[in-house]
């Protein structure tokens, strides 16, 4: 509709478009005359309001009876001006939330209308002004209570929803926790399991390997060798002199027991040479017996040091006294022969 026609229609501060066979509002046109805060829109075909609607908040008095209206918009609350509002035989079921706004509404007609039980017992008759402005009172109060019971349901429902949310933290967290644990117990297990392999495995291997000790063999590289060798390879030496010795003896004395009890040629003839030979040799051997095992000693560490790359200077000492000395050793045991023929 023009802007110009609108004018044509504005009387004071009323305009009338009332009988136009309307079914749409003409938002834009009407915010251009904020002068008009009485609108008349009764008797046209308007089904439904523009969403921009509330935002004509200069009107004061708005008459939409006998129209097809089925619902309002939900931002009707923002009228915060309008005083009078007449809504007689339209299709209106329910009222948006947001009326309770219009805080400066005192008058309100709802005859005519399908309205829910509830709002229909609160709306009344409106047969008359005074039941009309008690429409307007009661139907805010209803509405505010309503609105009310929304935000308190709103929010236990927000607060169900973070209980809810708390809930499934906790129980995440728990199941972490449980993870966490058992993960830990299987940790200890296999420790434990560990542990009691290891000290099986002592109790069925209780004998321990001969400590070593690391040498080097002049190579820059490193061997090692037992300890307490030497003290071993001299016990096995003094055992195999001390067998020798033993069976020597008793091959010596068997001869010697046997000679006794028979004299004949063949003992004259070999045993008393032998006899005297052997006591040679006993007595040689008395005498170079220590130095015998220290020679052995000493030609048996020689000959270690020297597969191991190593010889030090009081072994190399020791050699060479070991040369002086069997010359000495060896003109003994002559004199001694001499001695004893």
């Amino acid at each position: 509709m023009p802007k110009e026609s609108l004018k044509d229609k504005l009387e004071g501060n009323e305009l009338d478009l009332s009988l136009n066979n309307l079914d749409t509002v003409p938002v834009k046109d009407l915010a251009a005359i904020p002068k008009a805060t009485r609108l008349d829109l009764s008797c046209n075909q308007l089904t439904s309001l523009p969403d921009n609607f509330p935002s004509l908040t200069h009107l004061v008095k708005i008459d939409l009876s006998k129209n097809r209206l089925t619902e309002l918009p939900e931002n009707f609350g923002n009228l915060q001006n309008l005083q009078h509002l007449d809504l007689l035989g339209n299709q209106l079921v329910l009222l948006p939330i947001s009326f309770y706004k219009l805080t400066k509404l005192k008058w309100l007609d709802l005859k005519d209308n399908p309205l829910q039980a509830d709002l229909r017992k609160i709306a009344g008759d409106c047969l008359d002004e005074n039941q009309c402005k008690k429409c307007a009172t009661q139907v805010l109060k209803y509405l505010r209570d309503c609105n009310s019971e929304l935000e308190r349901l709103k929010q236990k429902k927000l607060k169900e929803e973070r209980e809810e949310k708390k809930r499934l933290q906790a129980e995440e967290e728990a199941e972490k926790e449980k993870v966490r644990q058992e993960r830990k117990q299987k940790k200890n297990a296999n420790k434990k399991k560990k542990d009691d392999t290891t000290a099986k495995e002592d109790v069925y291997s209780p004998v321990k390997k001969p400590e070593t000790k690391t040498i080097s063999n002049g190579n820059g590289k490193s061997a090692t060798r037992p300890k307490n060798t030497g003290t071993k390879s001299k016990m096995s030496w003094f055992s195999i002199l001390a067998l020798f010795f033993a069976v020597f003896g008793i091959i010596i004395g068997s001869l010697y027991t046997v000679c006794q009890e028979n004299k004949n040629e063949l003992c004259e003839q070999y045993w008393k040479p032998a006899e005297t030979q052997t006591r040679v040799f006993l007595a040689n051997m008395k005498t170079n017996s220590q130095e015998l095992m220290k020679r052995s000693s000493e030609t048996l560490s020689g000959y270690y040091d020297k597969y191991m790359g190593k010889k030090t200077t009081e072994q190399k000492k020791s050699q060479e006294d070991s040369r002086t000395k069997p010359t000495e050793n060896t003109e003994k045991p002559g004199k001694k022969e001499r001695a004893h023929t």
